[in-house]
C-alpha cells in the first residue's frame, strides 16, 4: 500500500499560530492568498475537508476562522489525523517522513496520520487514494511525496 507526504506547494502568508488558536487576524500580510491546504498550520479548505470527509468519515474538524478585512473572512478547518506508532521510518534532513516500514502485527492501516519525527516535525501522510483524489479535483498548496518503503532504493 503506497503513502504520501502532505507538504506546502508554493508560498503561503497564513502566519503560524498555536494549536488551541481558532481566530487569525492577516493584518500583517498584505493579501491573503486563498489556498486549501497550509502546512504549517494544518489548516484545510472547505474543498479539501469535504473530500477527507469522504475517507475519513469519523474525523472532528475544528474551524478556523481567518479574518482578511471587515468584509472577508475565511473558514478553514484544522487537520491534524491521530498520531499512528505501528511502523518504523527514516526522515529528510527536514523532519518530514521519507522511508517507512509497518511492523507485521498491524492489523488495519490508517487512511491518515500523523507521523512525528524525532526532531518533532509533523507530518500528514495519507493513502495514495487521498492523494490521487485531492490531484484530479486541483486542489490548491499541496504537494504530494510518495513514502518509500525502507527496503526501497
Amino acid at each position: 500500500m503506497r503513502f504520501y507526504v502532505m507538504e506546502q506547494s508554493g508560498n503561503v502568508l497564513i502566519p503560524a499560530v498555536d494549536d488551541d488558536m481558532e481566530i487569525i487576524e492577516t493584518s500583517d500580510v498584505d493579501r491573503f492568498v486563498d489556498i486549501d491546504f497550509d502546512a504549517r498550520s494544518k489548516f484545510v479548505s472547505e474543498r479539501l475537508k469535504l473530500l477527507l470527509e469522504k475517507y475519513l468519515p469519523r474525523y472532528e474538524f475544528v474551524p478556523v476562522f481567518i479574518i482578511e478585512s471587515e468584509d472577508k473572512i475565511l473558514n478553514y478547518w484544522k487537520f491534524m489525523p491521530p498520531a499512528f506508532d505501528g511502523y518504523n521510518a527514516q526522515y529528510r534532513n527536514d523532519g518530514l517522513i521519507s522511508h517507512i516500514s509497518f511492523m507485521p502485527d498491524v492489523e488495519k492501516l490508517p487512511i491518515a496520520f500523523t507521523a512525528i519525527s524525532p526532531k518533532g516535525v509533523k507530518s500528514i501522510v495519507v493513502r495514495m487514494a487521498v492523494a490521487e483524489s485531492a490531484l484530479r479535483r486541483g486542489i490548491l498548496g499541496v504537494k504530494f511525496t510518495k513514502i518509500l518503503e525502507l527496503n526501497e532504493v
